[in-house]
């Protein structure tokens, strides 16, 4: 078996055209959307299709932004191809036994490569009863979570909804109605040239990058477990199967002159929506129904929102489509939980890996507003799921958590109406099955090092509801969210044992009552586990929060309690310069302050395997060169807060601080000198390594500058609330160059090869790793075009 290499840049030149038509022509020659000089494409022609279907560029349409988040989703999915399958081992792995051979029609081929060719084609040989195939390309459907619109060129619809380009409805509905999709593209776009000995592309890569981001963009809009797709060439195809470890490819096939890909659509025509990969622990039910109406009177007597948080977020008013009925298991209590819910709030940018979306919906059984959490955790020994870690941290009384109440895995059975008859469909992945299972780990790229531990559905409910950090209403409200976590932070490493290890701004959360909420830990370690806590070379937890002595990895230790408490002073400064008005708008200071931030948070180094940075972090925290004091005394304010910033950063500066370096030759004075030093150094390293065993000297800081300030000689302003530094409101915002800080694509490493995380506050993917391998998996993209030393900037969380 072949995996993909790593991926070359997918920014293809190719070409869009205006609207095509998605309805048939009138006339019985079809237009060709390869050939831009003529109506029809013969077949003589087809091996000279060089260029993408000229797929519609309408004003919805943003090309070189597509452009761009295709090549990230190409990246996204870099070492996850698994494949190639034959078509037999792929159709026998994949789709239920059919005896009966589907026959081809050598007369009803098309004799043009395009999408309406291949719909009626489809829709012709009579294989499709009970599902739509549709040419989608003249057409968008909006993905409701980034606003983005996208449509494959084959879409195999639930329901046979009127192609109109104009129509609101199929903008609406298209990628939520999608059940398989696919794409009609020239021999050099096949998406897997590797696995024909051939070199990798940024045509394939193209490709692969698409169908990634139309795979996500259907799983968000829908509820899926996995989704089949394909790619058609002109005169061979491939079959995929995409789920949350990656996608499994088949060998080329004949599509013209073999009944495979027939066989294909007439068997999903019968498969039941488990087997098509739909979530049937979800159901849609009617904005009228009994079930919708009793959500609606729950959420109208309800108070639990925090403030900036609608109730036409959890269900918009006068709303008159489908809503969704959620059947939560908790395999601890192993009772359901129906939970009405619309659409996510929150999603990741990616489909592989955790793949976390988040909702507000309305627990029937309980009567109260809540949050799920729906994600892939990774099921291995080294993981614990995060319904347990929650069970745990409130059976210790821990504070300031998010009110966890019910949940866990999806169960095998849970069905619309909960009952035993899925009971053979599993909620977990299978792609990793195929790597396992074969010798082709040798054949793969060195700088490629994927885990490969399977990810199993988790679904979580809480009742507490927090807005974002960086909605802070005054800075004073910003430094009692930290102490807040803190605490938290304090009590479940000493009471309950657990290390969170993933202290970012998006993890801590402000409640209704203004209180913090520590929140995701679902990349924590509890402390009986030996074998994970004394792991040494590990890079855990969101890029632009972690320590400084993880990222420059001159340490070889594990993950430590300092390194989490670390985090919380790196976002005390991140969201005081980024939130509040600090040195005057457009000024010198504020870009050289930008310049500080960026190199700080946003540094990355590739080198070989190894991703590093840290050095300009540690030299902010032990010098002046970054965040210099006297800027701080002139420009930051109030008072308290910038107290509070000095003595929490003079609380990790001797663990940055230089050694002296002693000449063993210089005697006398100056040799004593030297010496004092060096013991001088030692001796403040050892006090501060001291100190930061526990959270409690951290906290006492917190305190004494919060709620235990003289309010005679410190006064905390209450109207000193966030406002972006960054992005400020402009009228001509849209048209400026985007910051590297603004971002979905917070950068956080974990045990998982392609894993991404959402929470209540907006949280975003996190670049990560295996815990068993090397950093370079994240970096081999990079190191693939030759880039192995470059200085990478990548964005920090858009908080």
């Amino acid at each position: 078996m072949v995996r993909s290499p790593s991926v070359s840049s997918a920014s293809s030149s190719s070409s869009h055209y205006p609207c095509a038509s998605s309805s048939r022509p009138s006339s019985p020659s079809k237009r060709s959307f390869y050939d831009r000089s003529s109506a029809s494409t013969s077949m003589s022609s087809l091996d000279a299709c060089s260029t993408p279907a000229q797929r519609c560029s309408c004003e919805l349409i943003n090309e070189s932004r597509l452009k761009k988040l295709y090549h990230d989703h190409a990246q996204s999915t870099d070492g996850l191809w698994h494949g190639p399958l034959s078509v037999a081992e792929w159709t026998k792995e994949f789709l239920p036994s059919r005896e009966t051979p589907t026959k081809l029609d050598s007369d009803a081929l098309p004799d043009t490569h395009d999408a309406i060719a291949f719909e009626d084609y489809i829709t012709s040989s009579g294989v499709c009863a009970t599902v739509f195939p549709r040419a989608t390309l003249g057409v968008h459907g909006k993905d409701h979570t980034t606003n983005t619109f996208l449509s494959a060129d084959v879409s195999i619809l639930s329901k046979d909804l009127a192609l109109d380009h104009d129509s609101r409805v199929v903008r609406d509905e298209l990628l939520g109605c999608t059940l398989a999709f696919g794409d009609i593209v020239p021999e050099k776009y096949d998406p897997c040239p590797f696995a024909e000995g051939k070199p990798d592309t940024e045509e394939a890569a193209y490709t692969r990058g698409r169908l990634a981001a139309i795979m996500r963009a259907v799983a968000v809009n829908s509820h899926r477990t996995f989704c089949f797709a394909f790619v058609v060439m002109p005169e061979f195809a491939r079959l995929l199967r995409f789920d949350h470890a990656g996608i499994v490819y088949s060998e080329l096939f004949p599509w013209r002159t073999s009944g495979d890909l027939l066989h294909f659509m007439a068997t999903f025509d019968r498969m039941t929506p488990a087997q098509r990969g739909c979530d049937t622990s979800v159901s849609a039910i009617a904005s009228d129904s009994e079930e919708a109406v009793q959500a609606k009177e729950i959420l109208e007597s309800s108070d639990a929102l925090p403030a900036g948080v609608h109730k036409t977020s959890v269900i918009p008013k006068r709303h008159r489509g489908t809503l969704t009925l959620m059947n939560v298991y908790d395999d601890e209590q192993e009772a359901y939980h129906r939970i009405v819910v619309h659409r996510p709030i929150k999603s990741v940018e990616f489909f592989t890996g955790r793949s976390t979306l988040g909702f507000y919906g309305v627990d029937l059984d309980e009567g109260v507003v809540v949050y799920v959490k729906d994600a892939w955790r990774i099921a291995s020994a080294n993981a614990v799921s995060e319904a347990a870690t929650y069970r745990r941290l409130i059976k210790h009384e821990v504070p300031y958590l998010p009110g966890f109440y019910h949940g866990g895995d999806v169960a095998s059975w849970s069905s619309a109406k909960p009952t035993t008859s899925t009971a053979g469909i599993e909620h977990k992945t299978r792609s990793q099955d195929f790597v396992r299972s074969r010798d082709d780990l040798l054949r793969r790229p060195g700088t490629i090092k994927v885990g490969l531990n399977p990810h199993v559905h988790h679904r979580l409910l809480f009742k507490k509801i927090g807005r974002p950090l960086k909605s802070f209403e005054s800075t004073l409200q910003l430094c009692t969210a930290l102490h807040h976590g803190i605490q938290s932070h304090g009590a479940a490493y000493e009471d309950a044992r657990i290390l969170h290890r993933d202290i970012s701004g998006g993890n801590i959360l402000i409640d209704k009552d203004g209180f913090g909420m520590l929140i995701d830990w679902d990349m924590c370690v509890w402390r009986e586990n030996e074998a994970e806590v004394e792991k040494i070379g590990q890079k855990i937890g969101t890029w632009a929060f972690m320590s400084a002595t993880l990222q420059l990895g001159f340490d070889e230790r594990p993950h430590l309690l300092r390194d989490d408490l670390e985090s919380f002073v790196h976002i005390l400064y991140y969201y005081v310069f980024r939130y509040r008005p600090t040195a005057p708008a457009g000024s010198p200071i504020q870009k050289h302050l930008f310049a500080s931030m960026e190199k700080v948070f946003n540094t990355v180094l590739y080198t070989g395997d190894e991703v590093i940075g840290g050095d300009d972090k540690s030299n902010y925290l032990a010098s002046a060169t970054h965040f210099d004091p006297r800027m701080m005394h002139e420009y930051v304010h109030p008072e308290p807060l910038r107290r509070l910033m000095f003595v929490v950063r003079d609380t990790f500066a001797p663990l940055y601080a230089s050694e002296p370096l002693m000449d063993g030759s210089l005697k006398g004075d100056v040799g004593a000198r030297q010496l004092r030093k060096l013991q001088a150094y030692r001796q403040a390293f050892d006090a501060a390594c001291t100190r930061l065993e526990s959270s409690g000297y951290l906290s006492s800081l917190f305190r004494t500058w919060t709620e235990d300030c003289d309010a005679t000689r410190y006064q905390w302003p209450t109207d000193d609330a966030a406002t972006d530094q960054m992005h400020p409101p402009s009228p001509s915002h849209s048209a400026t160059k985007p910051s590297l800080f603004d971002s979905r694509s917070s950068r956080k490493r974990s045990l998982d090869p392609a894993e991404d995380s959402c929470a209540h506050s907006g949280k975003a993917r996190r670049v990560t790793i295996d815990g068993d391998f090397s950093a370079g998996a994240s970096a081999r993209s990079c190191l693939a075009s030759g880039r192995e030393s470059s200085r990478l900037v990548i964005p920090s969380k858009a908080q």
